[in-house]
């Protein structure tokens, strides 16, 4: 080999030399970047987030219970309560109402006074002497119902019922003329 060949081959040697270096130096940073990347990524736990896949399972039993639910109409099927929103006077509604708690539906007023009560989702009729809820009825008006249990009085009010005022006139008052 000449001279020649031999200076051309040197400085290719040289000059890939460089290149190798260079490239090296650039690349450094990067595969600095890669190894972090690589390491953020290892603590990644892609879907295994334990409170997420909880809820999600409670959603889908949740789903899983209403899709299986069958609706059935309680004892009876024709009462208008399970088919209409009921309220009273003032607009309250008696639909939701507690069903343990002991409620007078109405009064009816005649020779002897009779009073219709909801008691434990179950509908009775009393008069007075009769017991129930643990006590016994001992005054049924217009108005009201008053139980005793053992030494106190308890008062229940007609469900829904407003007082209006009395605009009946009696044989003593005279009714004016406008």
């Amino acid at each position: 080999m000449n001279t020649r060949h031999r200076t051309i081959w040197v400085l290719l040697i040289i000059f890939a030399l460089v290149s190798i270096i260079a490239a090296g130096i650039k690349l450094v940073p990067t595969n600095k970047k890669w190894q972090r990347a690589k390491a953020r990524a290892a603590n990644v736990q892609f879907g295994t987030d334990k409170e997420l896949e909880r809820v999600i399972e409670y959603l889908e039993i949740r789903i899983k219970n209403r899709d299986s639910y069958k609706f059935i109409l309680e004892e009876e099927p024709m009462r208008l309560t399970n088919v209409l929103y009921l309220t009273d006077s003032q607009g309250r509604s008696l639909r939701y109402r507690n069903r343990g708690k002991l409620r007078v539906t109405h009064i009816i007023d005649g020779i002897q006074q009779y009073a219709g009560i909801s008691y434990k989702d179950k509908n009775f009729t009393v008069v007075v002497g009769d017991s129930i809820a643990g006590g016994e009825v001992i005054w049924i008006d217009p108005t009201e119902v008053v139980i005793t249990k053992g030494d106190k009085e308890f008062h229940y009010p007609v469900a829904g019922l407003t007082i209006e005022k009395d605009m009946t006139t009696t044989a003593r008052e005279k009714r004016r003329v406008y």
